[in-house]
């Protein structure tokens, strides 16, 4: 057997294997394993550095520089005969230059970096609760259809009896015509047409769970509701003011095109700047201590720019463009997210008193189709009467077990809305990835201890 045929089959026992599985279970699976939501995470650490990139403006720079040089020229060139010369040098030097003030360029670019930094946690907090969505969306949907087609293969066990008995009927001439053998055996085939719709359709369902969570579904228990839902609209949609990931990545983007207005501005004010180096300069050859010469520099530069041919007022310009389309973006992302708080909550109190009213309809239905069935054993009910009873029964079988799907959903895209779709909520008590984490190395790595310093020279003494 090659090795393709015993992952054909492992995966076969795994996927057919029965086990308890919550939505808590899936949740977890996902958290950890979810490709986009790691992938976010990675971008997230690439945007966490843009904070050191920025910060270097007020640390040194130090580098060290060394040369050789060989030259051989004329004693004179207007007289040949008088021979050449020739000599030799080389020379080594350590630099490192120490801003001192950049004239807020530093400090902007910083705040401009921790904004988008800020920003692209809000990013991951939206892709989080989109993967929980997912997750959310593919459990209930084959939980959904897990239901619907029990109703199915109960539906067709029923009209098959239903047929046998119409055909006996039928045969014996006990008050039944072949036009009602007809309707049965017509709602019979009916059935066996829905029942290959419902097994098609969990089989579509049961590989979109495999795709959101990672894994086969298991034997799925149903979950009784979200955590964490808010008692009123009104308590809704402050959450989502507050919380709501798109709206609140919106005006971190909105503080990040601030800065850079006062970044591009900073372009006009003069910097100073501290170098100083250290080296030596003699002979190649020979290479004697006492021939070289020690060489040291120090210095302030101050440099002030003047004129840039309206570059720096057009540069100003375009980002005040910029940041007035972010602060249209906040306003955007804020009636967003109060359509979708409103529509989901709508949408979740709709749901519970669909399945409240589902569950009646499917109890009423159930003893009718059981009333009809012994009045039609004794003749006061016809073929038409029970077919009709059975068709009621499953459609309300079939929607409360879409009722139950679309409240649970509804609930997801409600807590989504108001920011309460993620870890820190639903899977309380294990550990969850805190992007912080990363940000404090990095603003930690290539520090320097008067960095404090120079930052405050940068704004002008100001905290």
């Amino acid at each position: 057997m090659n090795r393709f045929a015993i992952l054909i089959i492992s995966y076969a026992a795994w996927a057919g294997s029965a086990r308890a599985e919550t939505l808590r279970d899936a949740l977890a699976q996902a958290y950890d394993s979810n490709p986009a939501l790691l992938g976010q995470r990675a971008t997230q650490r690439a945007t966490d550095e843009t904070d050191a990139q920025a910060r270097a403006g007020w640390r040194p720079v130090v580098s060290i520089a060394a040369s050789a040089a060989y030259l051989r020229e004329a004693n004179d060139t207007a007289n040949p005969a008088l021979g050449t010369v020739e000599g030799n040098n080389a020379q080594a030097a350590l630099t490192a230059t120490q801003p001192i003030y950049t004239g807020g360029r530093v400090r902007n670019a910083v705040r401009a970096a921790d904004a988008r930094i800020q920003a692209g946690q809000e990013g991951l907090r939206l892709v989080e609760a989109q993967t929980f969505q997912a997750v959310i969306l593919a459990y209930m949907d084959v939980l959904r259809d897990q239901d619907i087609l029990q109703v199915r293969r109960a539906d067709l066990n029923t009209l098959q009896r239903q047929v046998q008995e119409t055909e006996s009927r039928f045969k014996l001439g006990a008050q039944t015509t072949r036009t009602d053998v007809a309707q049965a055996q017509a709602q019979r085939q009916a059935a066996q047409a829905a029942l290959a719709d419902a097994q098609a359709q969990l089989a579509t369902s049961r590989a979109n769970y495999l795709a959101a969570v990672g894994t086969p579904p298991g034997d799925l228990v149903p979950p009784e509701g979200l955590p964490d839902f808010p008692p009123t609209l009104a308590a809704a949609l402050a959450k989502a003011k507050a919380a709501n990931p798109a709206l609140a990545q919106s005006v971190k983007l909105a503080d990040a095109s601030a800065a850079d207005v006062a970044a591009v501005r900073s372009a006009t004010n003069p910097t100073i700047n501290l170098q100083a180096s250290l080296g030596t300069i003699g002979p190649v050859t020979p290479l004697h201590s006492d021939a070289y010469m020690p060489q040291a520099m120090a210095m302030v530069t101050l440099t002030q720019p003047l004129f840039a041919g309206g570059l720096v007022q057009s540069q100003v310009r375009q980002a005040q463009a910029r940041h007035a389309a972010d602060e249209q973006a906040i306003a955007s992302a804020g009636r967003q997210a109060a359509q979708a708080v409103t529509t989901a909550w709508d949408q979740a109190q709709a749901g519970t008193q669909e399945i409240m009213a589902n569950e009646g309809q499917v109890a009423a239905a159930g003893t009718a189709l059981k009333g009809y069935q012994l009045e039609y054993g004794d003749g006061l009910r016809t073929t038409l009467d029970v077919l009709i009873a059975d068709e009621n029964l499953r459609s309300a079988q079939v929607a409360l077990a879409q009722s139950r799907h679309d409240a649970i959903v509804a609930q997801a895209a409600l807590l989504a809305a108001i920011g309460e779709l993620e870890a820190r909520v639903l899977l309380r008590g294990d550990a969850w990835y805190d992007a912080q984490a990363n940000l404090r190395l990095v603003r930690k790595a290539g520090s320097v201890p008067w960095e404090g310093v120079v930052n405050r020279l940068d704004h002008g003494g100001e905290d």
